[in-house]
């Protein structure tokens, strides 16, 4: 090895020693999460970093069956479904004028939106409670939808709104020389065309919607419409808590986003390298 090579590597070696740290610190909370699965609640508090004494699937099961986890995980599916798509129908809808027409006032909208994305929202939770109750949408699965994507629909309209700016206009002209209405470009045209976009808002949005933890800890009071963070907490007793099924429990609640990520990653790759070339 030359003094140039040894030269290069050391000059890359504090690049390597920060992703090592990042890599540690990123996969012990997963190691421990997988292992404690299989562990009881006594090998847990006996050894957090040692292997179970036997890999069973008991936590799993008790989870999925005593702690009745399937219709929390309906819910939950119910919730983030329903606001991937509303916040997706209605951010294109919004971000099509935004970034196709020639109009005045479309950079003081998208400013507007803008601010939804850097306003906290949760400062206005004594405001939101009670616009939820006086519309009746307290303890509901379709409050959550219309909140989350109240939420979410200021990201995602800033999203697609750049990916739209840089299509050519020659699609949508040929388009409309052929007859198509502006309905049928945006569906037919616009949107196949922006599929990474919708990609990183369908995930980002997914990801948010289903971990969240704190807009069902203030509008939802029924074990029937409880989503999946708040019902784990329900597993934790003041004076015993079962955890090897806790953590059986957010194993569980890991896979949809999981699946979901590595059926879209294609896609995600591909908007986030796209995203560097927006102006």
């Amino acid at each position: 090895m030359t003094n140039l090579d040894i030269a290069y590597h050391v000059k890359r070696l504090p690049g390597w020693v920060v992703l090592a740290l990042w890599m540690l610190v990123v996969a012990l909370p997963l190691y421990i999460l997988v292992v404690s699965c299989f562990k009881s609640t006594a090998e847990i508090y006996g050894d957090k970093f040692g292997l179970p004494t036997s890999w069973t699937l008991d936590n799993f099961v008790n989870a999925w069956t005593k702690a009745q986890f399937a219709r929390y995980m309906v819910n939950s599916f119910a919730v983030t479904g329903g606001a991937v798509v509303l916040t997706l129908v209605v951010s294109a809808m919004a971000a099509f004028p935004l970034s196709r027409y020639q109009l005045g006032w479309s950079s003081p909208v998208l400013a507007f939106f803008l601010a939804g994305v850097m306003l906290p929202i949760r400062l206005a939770s004594v405001e939101l409670f009670t616009l939820m109750k006086s519309l009746d949408l307290l303890d509901s699965r379709l409050g959550l939808v219309f909140v989350y994507s109240a939420i979410r629909i200021p990201f995602a309209v800033f999203i697609l709104a750049n990916f739209m700016r840089v299509l050519p206009r020659e699609l949508e002209e040929a388009a409309r020389l052929d007859g198509a209405g502006e309905g049928r470009i945006l569906v037919s045209i616009i949107l196949p065309t922006i599929r990474p976009a919708i990609a990183i808002v369908a995930i980002f949005t997914a990801i948010a919607v289903w971990n969240d933890f704190f807009f069902p800890l203030i509008f939802i009071f029924d074990d029937d419409y409880k989503t999946v963070p708040l019902a784990i907490t329900t597993f934790i007793g003041q004076f015993r808590t079962d955890w090897g099924m806790v953590f059986a429990s957010l194993a569980i609640s890991m896979m949809p986003v999981l699946v979901m990520y590595l059926l879209l990653a294609r896609q995600i790759r591909e908007g986030v390298g796209a995203t560097g070339g927006l102006k």
